[in-house]
């Protein structure tokens, strides 16, 4: 089903376990200063350890441990390893406003391959640089946890409505291309390259070349773009 910034949350396939209820963070704004960086030297320690381990193996001690602080100060922000984890994912979110960098990317034909290429280029970036945090928000979000699919959603909306808006813009007069098929394609398109980018990240010696890889979805973009 297309997704629109209306619609429901299951806008896009939701798997068909029931989801899990959606469980509410701490809220950071009762604290000061002092709070609010011991919640960052919390987040800045869960980071440093998932450059060495699995987000499933992480413990609230082994975080409290490596921030030198106890768990109780841990709890005092967080109520468990999946939502600081949560959280962590939630500022990923805002790295991906740069790759609509203004009104004539994507539009200008003779650019256009140029775009394409640096678009999923930049894609592939934020999961070269996030890749252990994307998988676990993935994983949550295909076992029906509501809060990280939600966070795949704030990720993917930005992305689909200008793609979308450049697709139904670029059909020809005689072949309209209705905005819910244009959606459509750029719900296909979006999950294919996040599929491929997670593959690279996790798989890179058994992956074609990646530069193979990310040209071949620039061409399949160029076309979805020039109709």
């Amino acid at each position: 089903m297309a997704l629109n910034k209306n619609d429901p949350v299951d806008s896009l396939a939701m798997p068909s376990r029931k989801p899990a209820a959606k469980r509410p963070g701490k809220k950071t704004s009762p604290f000061g200063r002092k709070g609010k960086e011991t919640r960052l030297q919390l987040m800045d320690a869960t980071r440093k350890l998932l450059a060495v381990a699995s987000p499933l193996s992480i413990s609230a001690v082994a975080i409290s441990r490596e921030a030198n602080t106890s768990p109780a100060t841990f709890y005092v922000y967080f109520n468990d390893v999946e939502d600081i984890l949560w959280a962590l994912c939630d500022a990923i979110t805002e790295e991906t406003s740069h790759l609509f960098a203004g009104h004539d990317y994507l539009r200008d034909p003779a650019r256009l391959e140029d775009d394409a290429l640096a678009f999923v280029r930049g894609y592939c970036d934020i999961w070269a640089h996030h890749g252990p945090l994307l998988l676990y928000r993935n994983m949550e979000a295909d076992r029906g946890n509501r809060r990280f699919y939600q966070l795949v959603l704030r990720v993917g909306l930005p992305i689909l409505e200008g793609l979308t808006d450049r697709m139904v813009e670029a059909a020809l007069a005689d072949q309209p291309l209705s905005r819910r098929d244009a959606n459509a394609e750029a719900v296909v398109f979006i999950s294919a390259i996040d599929r491929i980018a997670a593959a690279l990240h996790t798989w890179p010696e058994d992956s074609l070349m990646p530069d193979v890889l990310l040209r071949a979805e620039a061409r399949v973009l160029v076309r979805m773009l020039q109709r």
